[in-house]
């Protein structure tokens, strides 16, 4: 990858980390607090009380938040009693995607810093060119310069360690909650 693609290449892996981030954070935002309104925390005495308190607050946060009626309708709910369903199974890619953006999005913002770095070395050469009266022209060193390639896969922390740190959190979550 040139120079010249490096910035623009960058930025795009940003905005689609982003566009691919968000939604999916929404999507299972939504998902499993229609998951705790539908299955609750069963028993008797503080449990019941808990009960009515989370779906309280689930219906004061669907009430509350009609710009996401899209994602309240058709957001997949898991069912944790079926082993795989098209929702647990929706709900779970759904899940990924959220870790695929932000690894995209870190992945763009490195390629970022080293353009801007790049760029900021080239600027420094050219004073130290200009200084010396028979240096080369700024085109010819950014023609120079090959960029690396940054792979999506590369973010091991992002994109396989998280997901398993979090759904084991909310799996005891689960557990604990009778779900």
């Amino acid at each position: 990858m040139t120079y010249f693609q490096a910035g623009y290449v960058a930025i795009a892996k940003r905005i689609l980390g982003w566009i691919i981030f968000v939604p999916a954070f929404l999507s299972t935002f939504v998902s499993v607090i229609n998951l705790t309104w539908q299955h609750g925390v069963k028993g008797d005495g503080i449990n019941a009380v808990l009960n009515d308190f989370l779906k309280m607050m689930a219906e004061m946060i669907k009430f509350n938040t009609p710009f996401l009626d899209f994602f309240w309708k058709y957001s997949p709910v898991p069912d944790w009693t079926v082993s795989i369903t098209g929702a647990n199974f929706g709900f779970l890619v759904i899940y990924f995607l959220i870790f695929i953006g932000l690894a995209m999005n870190a992945s763009g913002l490195r390629m970022y810093r080293q353009f801007k770095f790049i760029k900021e070395h080239i600027e420094d050469q050219m004073i130290l060119e200009n200084v010396k009266e028979s240096g080369i022209t700024k085109e010819q060193l950014k023609n120079k310069i090959k960029f690396p390639r940054h792979s999506l896969f590369s973010q091991i922390f992002t994109l396989y360690i998280s997901p398993i740190i979090i759904g084991a959190i909310a799996y005891l979550l689960s557990t604990l909650l009778g779900w």
